[in-house]
């Protein structure tokens, strides 16, 4: 663990550090963002949404140029069944097929693969073979509208004309909370495209059914640490080992932190509530307000998660006077409502059992216990764990890296970080970041 010194020395070299090499440099996803069609174009796809897209048949991944195989059959499969991917990668993939414009043929490969609809997803989910709309749900499991998240795929196939009626698309988000449309990425004619799409699709929506690729894992990565320093307005963030990992301004002297993936991209960025006006101001480049939204009362105290296991954090308040947290999946409206706790108890929230969706907790100070429910709709104690010691602040993170939140406390009078094994008292992640009068913070940068 690094010494306080060694900290007090990085943070006074922040200035040295740009805002380029901050938390996030990566653009970040919107519904309206570059390489999306607009409305109007997706209002033209759906007049011309009946054209047909002849598709290939199963076949081994091919050389560039040269039709020639690079797995036989055998080891196509034997190499799709060890390479998991994730959520993110599978976007990631698909992507560089919307940026190259590829042309939709069912004779030509890029990548090894057909260029065709159900070549993308094979190539999108580094199958190791072609499949075909025949064949692709062999490698997935049926899920629910509900259960969608990025990487998984709406499929219809045709029996009556397989090689020209089916389709295949990819979904990437919801454009907003009521579900009714999506950004889709697909392999069609002329070229492949992301755009949005009513949900299902444009025709024959009731034929398409959601498969999750049975290999995709969740883009879990370790949470690190971080401080407010209020004063100033700013954010700054630890690696892994407790050195300074980045910086950024955002909200202003007397804002209350927040952190979370406000967009949906795998990232956490900055946020900020101000209780004058019980308003959250939300980035998603940690220097611009993507989102503005006021919710809640005086008094009440902000949270955020993933209520609805979509992969976007929104916004959320916990009022003291009866203990009843208020989460909204639209940063507008409550969407659930729930009790817990006593009085005095500080709110907690987080993916406590691995599912995706973020449920709520509370710490009890005066015994230095967590209690948290992995319900949505109610309160049972699922998880109780006393951790840390009087005085701590408590916090959560996913220190591992393996999909599942875990309690922790921060330790103010030395800037001490801990953070705790699932449903355990062992410390499993520890530093020491920022300066005394900071308020910790933790997040996935």
């Amino acid at each position: 663990m690094p010494s306080k010194s060694n900290v007090a020395r990085a943070t006074g070299t922040i200035v040295a550090l740009s805002i380029a090499t901050a938390v996030l440099a990566s653009a970040p996803v919107h519904a309206n963002a570059a390489q999306v069609d607009s409305p109007s174009a997706a209002a033209a796809a759906a007049a011309t949404a009946d054209v047909e897209r002849p598709q290939g048949k199963p076949e081994p991944l091919k050389t560039e140029g040269a039709g020639k195989s690079t797995f036989s059959g055998a080891a196509a499969a034997q190499s799709a069944a060890a390479a998991p991917i994730t959520r993110s990668a599978v976007i990631a993939r698909a992507k560089t097929w919307v940026d190259a414009k590829v042309p939709y043929s069912m004779s030509n490969y890029r990548d090894g693969y057909r260029t065709d609809c159900s070549g993308l997803v094979s190539m999108a989910w580094n199958l190791g073979t072609s499949a075909w709309t025949g064949n692709l749900d062999t490698f997935a499991d049926r899920i629910s509208k509900d259960e969608l998240r990025k990487g998984d795929m709406l499929l219809f196939h045709n029996p009556s004309n397989p090689e020209r009626g089916s389709h295949v698309t990819i979904f990437e988000q919801w454009t907003d909370s009521s579900h009714t449309s999506y950004i889709g990425i697909e392999q069609t004619p002329p070229h492949a495209v992301r755009r949005v799409i009513p949900y299902a699709y444009f025709n024959n929506a009731s034929s398409y059914i959601p498969y999750r690729y049975k290999n995709i894992i969740e883009d879990s990565k370790p949470t690190n640490a971080g401080v407010y320093r209020s004063d100033e307005a700013k954010f700054y963030v630890a690696d892994r080992s407790g050195g300074l990992y980045g910086w950024a301004g955002f909200g202003v002297p007397g804002d209350k932190p927040l952190t979370g993936d406000w967009n949906g991209d795998g990232q956490d960025t900055f946020g900020v509530y101000r209780p004058e006006d019980q308003t959250f101001h939300l980035s998603n480049d940690n220097g611009t307000v993507a989102i503005s939204a006021m919710y809640g009362n005086p008094g009440d105290i902000p949270l955020m998660g993933d209520w609805d296991g979509n992969g976007t954090d929104t916004i959320g308040v916990y009022h003291p006077a009866d203990q009843t947290f208020y989460l909204s999946n639209d940063n507008r409206v409550a969407a659930y409502a729930v009790k817990m706790g006593v009085e005095g108890d500080t709110p907690m929230t987080g993916d406590w059992n691995g599912d995706g969706k973020d449920t709520i907790g509370v710490y009890r100070g005066s015994d230095q216990t967590f209690y948290l429910t992995d319900s949505q709709t109610s309160a049972p104690v699922d998880h109780q764990i006393k951790f840390g010691n009087p005085g701590d602040t408590p916090i959560k993170g996913d220190w591992n890296g393996d999909g599942t939140d875990k309690i922790g406390v921060y330790r103010a009078s030395e800037s001490d970080f801990f953070g705790a094994a699932k449903d355990s008292d062992t410390v499993i992640y520890s530093v020491r970041f920022g300066v005394p009068g900071d308020t910790p913070l933790t997040g996935q940068w």
